[in-house]
C-alpha cells in the first residue's frame, strides 16, 4: 500500500516541477551548472524502490487507459466533454488573441522580449504595447500577428532558449491561418482577411506541435543534457520535503513526464487529454513558483485551444476518429 501511495506521490512530479527551470534560476547559477551527467540520471534507477514506483505508476496508468475505453459510464462522459469542447471552436480565435495580447503587454511592462529570458530596448517593448492591445481590440489581425511571429524570430536569434517558448510563435502564427476576425474591430469595419481558407486546417496542428517541440525541447535541454541546473530548483525551492524522493529522482522523473507529453502533443495522441492534464500542472506551477503570468499565458491558451479541437489533421486522433475508435 505504501509503495502505491509513493507511486501515486510519482505522477504528482511534474505539478510541482514543471517548470521553465530559467524562470526560477538566475543566469549565473545556470551556466555554472550546464553540462551532462548521465550518470546523475542514471543514478535514480539504482535505489529499487524507484524502479518499483516507476512499474507501479506505469501498471497504474495502463489500468486506466484500459478501464477509461472498456466502461460505459466513462465513455460516455467522454464523448459529452468532446461534443462540448468542440462546440467551441468559434471561440479559438479570442482565445488566442486574449492570451498573445496579455502576453506581449506583460513583456512589454517587464522590458522583455516575448519571455522573462530576453530583455529588451524602450523601442521594442513600445512595439509590443502597442501589438498586445491591437490584439485585445482584434484590429488588423493578420499584420499584428505577422509582426508578432518576426518578434519571436528575432528572439530566438538572439537567444535559442527561446526555443521553449514556441507555443507563442505557434499561437500568432496560428491566428494568422484561422481567418476569423470575430470578436473585434475586424469584423466590426469589414476589414477582409486575406490568408487562403485552404490554410485555415493547418492552425490545430501547427499549435499541437509547437507546444509539442517546446516541452519536448525544455525536458531534452534542460533535464538530460543539464541535469545539474534543474536539479538547483528542488534544492531552492526544497522539493525533497514535499515528495520524498532523491533530487536526481525528481529531475529524471520530472523530464521523462514532460517529454511523454511533448511527445504526446507532437503526434496527436490523446490530444484533449494531454492537454487538461498540462493545462492543470501548469496552474500549480504558477502558483508554486510563483511566475510572471505574461511568461505562460500563451502556453495556457494555446492548450485550452487544442482542448476544444483535440489533434486536428496529421494526428493519431484524427486516425483514431476515422476508424470510430473511442478517443479523447
Amino acid at each position: 500500500m505504501k509503495k502505491i501511495l509513493f507511486a501515486f506521490l510519482l505522477l504528482l512530479l511534474p505539478v510541482i516541477s514543471f517548470a521553465h527551470v530559467g524562470y526560477v534560476v538566475d543566469q549565473k547559477s545556470f551556466d555554472e551548472a550546464k553540462g551532462t551527467d548521465f550518470q546523475f540520471l542514471a543514478s535514480a534507477m539504482e535505489d529499487p524502490l524507484n524502479v518499483q514506483l516507476i512499474l507501479i505508476t506505469i501498471l497504474g496508468v495502463l489500468v486506466v487507459y484500459y478501464l477509461g475505453h472498456k466502461n460505459f459510464f466513462i465513455k460516455k462522459v467522454l464523448d459529452h466533454i468532446k461534443k462540448y469542447a468542440s462546440s467551441y471552436e468559434d471561440l479559438v480565435p479570442w482565445i488566442l488573441r486574449l492570451s498573445l495580447g496579455i502576453a506581449l503587454i506583460g513583456a512589454s511592462s517587464a522590458n522583455m522580449l516575448v519571455s522573462p529570458l530576453l530583455e529588451t530596448n524602450a523601442t521594442i517593448a513600445i512595439v509590443e504595447l502597442i501589438l498586445g492591445f491591437l490584439m485585445l481590440f482584434g484590429a488588423f489581425i493578420e499584420v499584428t500577428a505577422l509582426i508578432t511571429v518576426l518578434l519571436f524570430i528575432v528572439g530566438i536569434f538572439a537567444e535559442p532558449y527561446l526555443f521553449g517558448n514556441l507555443e507563442f510563435f505557434g499561437a500568432a502564427l496560428a491566428l494568422m491561418l484561422i481567418g476569423n476576425p470575430r470578436p473585434g474591430f475586424d469584423h466590426i469595419v469589414g476589414i477582409k482577411m486575406v490568408v487562403s481558407e485552404k490554410l485555415r486546417k493547418l492552425y490545430v496542428p501547427i499549435l499541437r506541435i509547437s507546444i509539442g517541440l517546446a516541452l519536448t525541447f525544455l525536458a531534452v535541454y534542460e533535464k538530460i543534457l543539464n541535469p545539474h541546473a534543474s536539479e538547483l530548483v528542488v534544492a531552492k525551492y526544497n522539493l525533497t520535503s514535499a515528495i520524498a524522493v532523491s533530487p536526481e529522482m525528481w529531475v529524471f522523473s520530472v523530464g521523462v513526464i514532460e517529454l511523454v507529453v511533448g511527445l504526446f502533443l507532437l503526434i496527436g495522441f490523446k490530444t484533449r487529454l494531454t492537454s487538461a492534464i498540462a493545462f492543470a500542472v501548469l496552474v500549480v506551477t504558477f502558483f508554486y513558483f510563483k511566475e510572471d503570468i505574461f511568461s505562460h499565458v500563451t502556453l495556457f491558451g494555446s492548450l485550452s485551444v487544442l482542448f476544444i479541437t483535440g489533434g486536428g489533421i496529421w494526428s493519431i486522433d484524427k486516425y483514431l476518429e476515422k476508424r470510430n475508435i473511442a478517443n479523447i
